[in-house]
């Protein structure tokens, strides 16, 4: 583009659209944002159900901690101003989680490093040379001079770029191992059995660590208010700076002559026009239906059919009458007896989060607890409710009451104070998303994907691009407040223009 008084469409208003929003209009751009929610945030989201809010995303964040970058993208954003111009108060844990394992014993893993590596000690002292090597990578990790994260750059080369010293990137390299690797290092059973539970054995060790490295620096916080809120401040401020946002219009199809984008067509026969489309959608829609498959580099055609994904997630939602402060904030327990989905799978555990810590999701003297299980059959859940209504909703009553059992069973009693159950499937991604085979993240983290680059511009089409989770594997909130940024910082440099950051 030469004008920067062009027309942009951007199509979703998750992280990644709203970033591209906000940082386009206060260049001098003009900005359509196209979503097919009633809402904001993508998978960034929170809904109410009988006075509560039911939270879905952030369990910690990189970049609440002043001075790291990914807090000044976020402080850019409005991220952290409230719509009475409160700032949003930040939680940093004494304990990343707790994880119960199959023999009954429970494993804290503490936030300060000294207390995780007596911890680990505790149970594998056998393994002391190993807990000792990974505990220092933590430090390591997480003392790292956070950086700034160049354009297009694989998430592996991102995640280098933090690093400012040779030390620091051997560590970084160290940690993209399989998950089943570095589980072999240890000689205790136990502590094999910890790190496979946490992760995937596929999945590289950085999903575990670049976490949990940083809550001894206090820099990856939970945000008060939850997931929609941060997305609402976002989008209040791109609003109040310009941008124009639709909701309740989904895309079907992406206008093209002559090899160049030129708006797009909604699911309700409307056009719009313009002179740039941005997709912060979903990859697969972007690329299969809304530019029905024509224009696909190798790259990207590859990832598509070869790369794994990030999971869907069964959540079983209560509100519950009682102060909860007497159990951890968050813990993955162990169970004999399997819940089995209607989709094949059985789990024997599942990843409890206790919401004491944010009064603004329940009724005074309440609290929110979610239940997360994972499941990659999202494609069988979806074809569960299209072909039985019924039956899906019977076993989304059978699962919420198998896993209030079990919590009866494991923390006491649950079921005596529950004033709200609400459940989500992949279904319900894949409903008010569009998030492929419902997953919540895009393509997984492992070695092999993690090194590789996924093209923001297609190959044959101009005036176009991509951003957000399906562009980079891993995902996450920052990558995608990022990718915005970057978008923003390239049609500028396009143009001839300084980008301009600030609000």
């Amino acid at each position: 583009m030469k004008n920067s008084n062009n027309h942009i469409i951007i199509i979703g208003a998750g992280i990644a659209g709203l970033s591209a929003a906000s940082y386009l209009v206060r260049n001098g751009y003009k900005v359509t944002v196209v979503e097919q929610h009633s809402q904001p945030g993508g998978l960034c989201t929170s809904w109410k159900r009988k006075g509560y809010i039911v939270d879905y995303c952030v369990h910690w964040l990189m970049g609440t901690k002043e001075g790291t970058d990914f807090h000044r993208i976020w402080e850019e954003l409005g991220a952290f101003t409230n719509a009475d111009g409160s700032k949003v108060p930040i939680v940093n844990f004494d304990d990343f989680t707790t994880v119960w394992l199959s023999n009954g014993e429970k494993v804290c893993l503490y936030s300060d490093l000294e207390k995780l590596r007596h911890e680990l000690l505790r149970i594998a002292p056998e393994d002391v040379k190993e807990i000792d090597r990974f505990c220092i990578s933590l430090k390591k990790l997480g003392s790292a001079n956070m950086a700034a994260i160049t354009e297009e750059q694989t998430l592996l080369k991102s995640l280098g770029s933090m690093v400012r010293n040779a030390s620091g990137f051997v560590t970084l390299m160290k940690q993209l191992i399989p998950m089943e690797t570095f589980a072999e290092r240890f000689k205790n059973p136990q502590l094999k059995e910890l790190f496979l539970t946490e992760i995937p054995a596929d999945w590289s060790v950085v999903s575990l660590t670049l976490g949990l490295a940083q809550q001894p620096f206090r820099s990856a916080g939970y945000t008060i208010g939850g997931s929609l809120n941060l997305a609402k401040n976002i989008e209040r401020s791109a609003i109040e700076r310009g941008a124009e946002i639709l909701y309740g219009t989904a895309v079907e199809k992406i206008l093209v002559e002559d090899n160049k984008a030129k708006g797009v067509v909604l699911a309700n026969g409307r056009t719009i026009e313009s002179n740039y489309v941005i997709s912060a959608a979903d990859g697969c829609q972007t690329l299969y239906k809304m530019l029905e498959g024509k224009y696909l580099p190798a790259s990207v055609k590859k990832a598509y059919d070869t790369y794994p994904l990030f999971p869907s997630t069964v959540m079983v939602a209560l509100g519950v009458n009682r102060d909860c402060t007497d159990l951890p904030h968050g813990f993955s327990p162990y169970f004999s007896n399997a819940i089995e989905f209607p989709d094949g799978t059985a789990h024997n555990r599942f990843a409890v989060n206790v919401y004491s810590y944010d009064p603004t999701l329940s009724p005074k003297g309440n609290t929110l607890i979610t239940v997360l299980i994972n499941t990659w059959e999202g494609e069988t859940w979806e074809s569960l409710f299209q072909n039985d209504k019924k039956k899906y909703e019977l076993e989304k009553t059978r699962i919420a009451q198998e896993v209030i059992d079990r919590l009866d069973m494991l923390v006491g009693d649950i079921s005596g104070n529950i004033e709200m159950v609400d459940i989500s499937t992949p279904h319900s991604v894949i409903r008010y998303t569009g998030n492929w085979q419902g997953s919540f993240e895009g393509f997984a983290p492992t070695k092999a994907t993690l090194s590789k680059t996924l093209p923001k511009t297609l190959e044959g089409l101009d005036n176009f691009a991509m951003i957000g989770q399906w562009t980079t594997p891993g995902g996450g909130l920052p990558t995608a407040a990022k990718d915005g940024r970057d978008i923003a910082i390239r049609l500028c440099k396009e143009d001839g223009k300084k980008f301009n950051p600030t609000l």
